[in-house]
């Protein structure tokens, strides 16, 4: 019997949902509502019926081995939402006990990133390596990571918070409550910030046409404006591109130097800007680490878009409940 898992993934804006077999084919994929601004009593209630959907649609549960959830945050090793504060309501909501008594299927769920990460690693831009590390440049920066090819979720689920290494002392103040994070550089958000910033009069910066648009409507201005300039060689948009890279570069360092990957996954919405991004870091990196553990590891880019979620979260549950060997997870 071809046995199955069913993913979810949950955004802020939608949820959406798969039924996969491990060979990472896909079916019934759905996408409703996440209504988080019903909280999270709603939001749970919302992934159930996605769930009792998936199960209608795929005819019977007899085939799947568990449910797995990606989900903004962390989750504890009894399945308590923490650390979700952009889900109004949704932290401290207990996941696991609630789908196993309406389905009686194992359940287990993670960082929405991190199984991004994972679903990389086995259907990816990560096939066929063991270890691996996963970046995701979006209005934030997240990661995962594999070692072995298992996902590494630490003692208490939250490895993989990439983007709170702090690449500067005395930087940019992070939300985080740290100083001088990476994500405070190279995320959209942070690209976008030093980019303003950079054209500000009070920098004395020569008068581009980057300059010119931030000056005319300065909340526009989006990272994927920023690397438009970058590709038009504009003096202050590659500036800020620059150091971006450079501050990404750092904190990659800091990662081949601890985990001596055999690669490197660079994805989420900033990556849209392409190979530019990726040969700039390259060009920083041997600033950053060893050569010799440099030479031993690629930088790529991340291949499965938008779906790396769902993908990722039917994986976990594979590699939870479907498994020979004990996961971290």
């Amino acid at each position: 019997m071809v046995k199955s898992a069913i993913g979810i993934d949950l955004g802020g804006t939608n949820l959406k949902g798969i039924v996969m077999d491990r060979d990472g084919k896909g079916r019934h994929l759905t996408r409703v509502p996440t209504e988080a601004d019903r909280g999270g009593g709603q939001v749970l209630k919302n992934i159930l019926a996605l769930i009792e959907k998936l199960l209608a649609q795929e005819g019977s549960a007899g085939r799947i081995v568990g449910i797995g959830i990606g989900t903004p945050g962390f989750v504890s090793r009894d399945g308590v939402i923490a650390g979700a504060e952009n889900l109004p309501g949704w932290k401290g909501t207990q996941v696991y006990k609630s789908v196993r008594e309406r389905f009686g299927i194992n359940v287990v769920a993670a960082n929405d990133v991190t199984v991004m990460a994972l679903a990389e690693a086995q259907y990816g831009a990560g096939r066929g390596v063991a270890n691996m590390v996963c970046y995701a440049l979006g209005t934030g920066i997240g990661g995962g990571i594999v070692i072995d090819h298992k996902l590494y979720a630490g003692t208490h689920g939250m490895a993989g918070e990439l983007g709170h290494v702090p690449v500067e002392p005395g930087g940019i103040p992070c939300n985080c409550g740290q100083i001088g994070c990476v994500e405070r550089y190279a995320s959209a958000t942070g690209i976008v910030n030093m980019a303003k910033a950079m054209a500000s009069p009070a920098k004395g910066a020569a008068v581009s046409a980057f300059v010119k648009a931030v000056r005319a409507n300065p909340d526009a201005i989006t990272s994927k404006i920023v690397y438009e300039f970058v590709a038009k060689g504009d003096s202050i948009a590659c500036a800020a591109h620059e150091r971006s890279c450079e501050m990404l570069a750092r904190a990659i360092g800091m990662a081949i130097s601890t985990l001596s990957p055999d690669r490197v996954v660079l994805g989420g919405g900033v990556m849209m800007a392409g190979q530019v991004i990726i040969d700039t870091v390259k060009k920083f990196l041997p600033r950053y680490t060893m050569r010799e553990m440099l030479e031993k590891c690629d930088i790529v880019a991340a291949e499965l878009g938008e779906d790396a979620g769902v993908i990722g979260a039917a994986a976990m549950a594979f590699e939870k409940f479907d498994s020979p060997k004990e996961q971290n997870i």
